[in-house]
C-alpha cells in the first residue's frame, strides 16, 4: 500500500503547491524511510484518537518532516558539536529521534500527547535499539506544556506542532530550565511559523535553510551569558 500512498501524497502536493515540491518531497520521503528503515510517512489528524488535553485545539495534525531538512540540519549541529541531548516536541512516530541516533545524540526525547503515536513511536525505536547500544531513547506521551525539561537538554526541535499559544508557554520553560544550569542551547524550528517567539525570549538566528518556497528551517541559539539578568 505504501506506493499507493506516495503517488496520493506527490498529488496531494502537486495540487496544492507545485509538481516540483511533490517530486522533491515523496523522493525524500521514499529515500529516507528506506535508508532509516521507518515507516512515518502518513499524516495523522489525530480525529480518531480520544485525546484528553486543553491544548487539543492549539495542536497540529502529524506530518514527517522532511528528511532533506532533517539532515541538512543535523550537519549543521555535528559542525558544532551540539549533537548530545536532543528533545523534540510533537515526535509523532519518531522519526527525528531515529534520525539524531544515526547523528550521533547521546540522549534523545520525544514528547507527543498521542497515545497512539507514542506506541508508534516505541515500536520503530525497539527497531534500531541494536544500532545504538550506547544511545538513551526515551518516549513521554504527555502534553508539552507538562513535560519538565531536563537540566542538560542542550537541543530542541519542533516542526511547527502547536501554535503561539502552546509555543509561547514551552519559550519560557526552555527559560526556565536554562536559569537552573546555564548552557548554551539550539532550537531547531522547522516551518518557523512563530521564531518571533523565540527572537523575543532572546534567541538569535544561527543558520537557516530554505529550499524551493515552502521548504524552510532555522536554527535560533542562547548562550549562556544572554541569561544574565
Amino acid at each position: 500500500m505504501k506506493p499507493f500512498y506516495y503517488l496520493k501524497y506527490f498529488y496531494f502536493i502537486a495540487r496544492n503547491w507545485n509538481i516540483r515540491l511533490a517530486a522533491f518531497t515523496v523522493y525524500h520521503e521514499i529515500r529516507g524511510e528506506k535508508i532509516y528503515h521507518l515507516d512515518t510517512t502518513e499524516i495523522d489528524d489525530l480525529k480518531g484518537e480520544r485525546i484528553e488535553s486543553s491544548n487539543l485545539s492549539h495542536a497540529s495534525i502529524y506530518q514527517g518532516t522532511n528528511y532533506y531538512l532533517i539532515e541538512k540540519a543535523f550537519e549543521y549541529l555535528q559542525t558544532q558539536k551540539a549533537n548530545q541531548q536532543l528533545l523534540d516536541f510533537g515526535s509523532g512516530k519518531g522519526r527525528i529521534i531515529i534520525v539524531a541516533a544515526h547523528y550521533g545524540f547521546k540522549s534523545i526525547t520525544g514528547v507527543d500527547f498521542s497515545q497512539s503515536l507514542c506506541r508508534e513511536a516505541g515500536n520503530n525505536i525497539e527497531k534500531i535499539k541494536p544500532l545504538f547500544p550506547a544511545t538513551n531513547f526515551k518516549i513521554v506521551c504527555s502534553d508539552a506544556v507538562n513535560y519538565s525539561i531536563e537540566s542538560d537538554t542542550n537541543v530542541f526541535f519542533f516542526f511547527n506542532p502547536f501554535d503561539e499559544v502552546v509555543m509561547l508557554q514551552v519559550v519560557r520553560k526552555i527559560l526556565t530550565s536554562l536559569k537552573k544550569n546555564a548552557r548554551k542551547v539550539y532550537i531547531v524550528y522547522v516551518n518557523p511559523l512563530h521564531k518571533e517567539i523565540f527572537l523575543s525570549a532572546g534567541f538569535e538566528e544561527e543558520y537557516s535553510l530554505k529550499k524551493m518556497e515552502y521548504l524552510e528551517f532555522v536554527i535560533l541559539s542562547k548562550e549562556p551569558e544572554d541569561l544574565v539578568d
